[in-house]
């Protein structure tokens, strides 16, 4: 009821009442803009950089070399081993750590044959800690027992015969009975020497040969569970090295014959860049030489290689010399930045000798069509504290990297001051504050 009443009030309809507050709110912003901005309001404050002033050097000049991408190792892996493959669990593209398995034999009648060998292998070895531990206690007692008792019957067998010889020689004895216990006297004291021989033989225990033979024994088994685990091994293939799946030749339940090839792997974290150059330049290539490189894949980012080889064997028909520049990746969301096949620009210090245009690689802004420098125009000396100015966007023309330097073919003038930190957030006609270099 109090909202029908003010409605009614201001215009007589709720209708009426919007158009009017539309207008009020319209003219309120219209007299707001014509107001002029007041001199007495804050300023943005100047952003705090670092500057460095564009230097000459006197350096051969850099020539453009145009490359291909080449991986730092390519490596077709293979099977050691026939079989039927049970398992392939990479795709191509797929990043791999050296060691990953990448494929699978069938391998199931293996496991089992190495079963039965693990079990003689167990059983050699119980054998040979039977000989190596000799004689148990129970056994030399048995045989000390046995000759005691071939003792006393000796002693009783003499005795008998003794006896017996009395008789005889009285009469009361025949011939045949003193033979019979001489022969019975004799059979004892054999027994007793076997007895004997039997006692110093456990007391010995096993003869070396036999020990040695044994664990010879033991040995042979503990190789044939070897070969069998490295057939084993062989099941299973592995990645040579860290690397991405470039190509796979083969799908799981394929048979590979010995030597067939499962995929190509390639070491993408560094990279060669393969450029052909004349026999009048090559000559002035060093090894290890800075080389600033170019690709239309990555313009954003400034890419310093070294020479890494200087192949001494031109192509007859070009006469040009293959240089290899390493240069180190950068991986984004587990993709490598640089690829194989890519095309390069390698700038290489093969000109003449001269006075070159230099600034320090942190002043690159690079990411757009073409790469940008921000200069600072000075404002004049402050009373107090750090150097102010405004900064503005020129575009440059690189030419090769010296040390932490980078050659500039145009677009800027010896002597300026030019952001080297905090250029990441400028933007032209950004007022700015700095220390002024040492010059």
């Amino acid at each position: 009821m109090v909202r029908h009443a003010g409605v009614a009030a201001c215009g007589g309809s709720a209708k009426r009442g919007r158009s009017r507050l539309i207008g009020c709110v319209c003219l309120t912003i219209l007299a707001f803009g014509l107001v002029p901005p007041q001199p007495g309001l804050a300023q943005p404050a100047p952003v705090p950089i670092a500057v460095a002033r564009v230097l000459a050097a006197d350096q051969a000049s850099g020539q453009s070399f145009v490359g291909t991408v080449l991986p730092a190792r390519t490596s077709d892996v293979g099977s050691a081993i026939d079989g039927r493959l049970v398992e392939l669990p990479i795709l191509d593209g797929q990043h791999v750590t050296e060691g990953q398995p990448i494929a699978e034999l069938l391998r199931g009648l293996l496991e089992i044959e190495r079963g039965g060998a693990v079990a003689e292998l167990v059983r050699r070895r119980e054998l040979l800690a039977e000989l190596k531990a000799g004689s148990r206690p129970e056994e030399i007692e048995q045989a000390r027992a046995l000759e005691a008792g071939f003792e006393a019957r000796l002693a009783y067998a003499r005795s008998r015969v003794a006896r017996i010889a009395r008789l005889a020689e009285r009469g009361t004895s025949t011939v045949d009975e003193l033979q019979d216990a001489q022969t019975e006297l004799q059979q004892i004291e054999a027994q007793l020497r076997g007895s004997r021989a039997a006692l110093a033989l456990a007391e010995a225990g096993p003869r070396k040969e036999q020990v040695a033979q044994a664990a010879a024994a033991v040995a042979v088994q503990e190789a044939t569970i070897e070969r069998i685990d490295d057939q084993l091994g062989k099941h299973t293939i592995r990645a040579p090295f860290n690397g991405w799946v470039i190509e796979r030749f083969t799908e799981q339940g394929q048979w590979l014959a010995r030597g067939g090839l499962v995929a190509r792997i390639a070491q993408l974290d560094r990279l060669d860049v393969e450029v052909q150059v004349p026999e009048s330049s090559v000559t002035k290539l060093r090894r290890d030489a800075e080389v600033r490189l170019e690709f239309d894949a990555a313009p954003e980012r400034t890419w310093i290689g070294r020479v890494a080889r200087i192949v001494p064997q031109a192509d007859l028909r070009s006469r040009n010399f293959p240089v290899l520049v390493t240069v180190a990746n950068i991986v984004v969301d587990g993709d490598p930045v640089l690829r194989g096949g890519m095309l390069a620009r390698a700038w290489l210090p093969v000109g003449k000798a001269e006075s070159v245009t230099v600034v320090p690689k942190d002043a690159l802004v690079l990411g757009g069509n073409t790469p940008l420098v921000y200069v600072v125009d000075v404002a004049g000396p402050a009373a107090a504290g750090p150097a102010t100015g405004t900064v503005r966007a020129a575009g440059v023309s690189l030419g090769a990297a010296i040390g932490s330097n980078v050659e500039v073919r145009s677009g800027l003038e010896r002597g300026q001051l030019v952001v080297v930190r905090g250029n990441e957030r400028l933007r032209p006609g950004m007022a700015v504050s700095f220390t002024q270099p040492q010059d």
